[in-house]
């Protein structure tokens, strides 16, 4: 499961816009086992309106995710990741 959310959170990661903002921001994101992504929010905010608006957009630009792993066979699951822009 650890490795799995790693890989989600470098996949967002990547896909996150350049922003001149700072901080971090803490994504709930709600994945299916296919790699589909079924809800995104976040969980904490950054404090700074433009940081959590540029993590929900690497989010949605991420496309879909690599699916779970074979060990995994619950429907979906739900991940904290944070997101710091510097």
């Amino acid at each position: 499961m650890a490795d799995w959310g790693g890989r989600i959170r470098a996949q967002i990661a990547r896909s996150a816009p350049r922003s001149n903002a700072r901080g971090t921001a803490t994504l709930h994101l709600t994945v299916a086992r296919d790699g589909r992504l079924v809800n995104a929010s976040l969980s904490n905010s950054s404090g700074n309106a433009s940081v959590d608006q540029a993590a929900l957009d690497a989010v949605r630009r991420a496309g879909r995710f690599p699916a779970a792993p074979a060990g995994l066979t619950a429907a979906q699951y739900s991940f904290n990741l944070p997101l710091r822009f510097r």
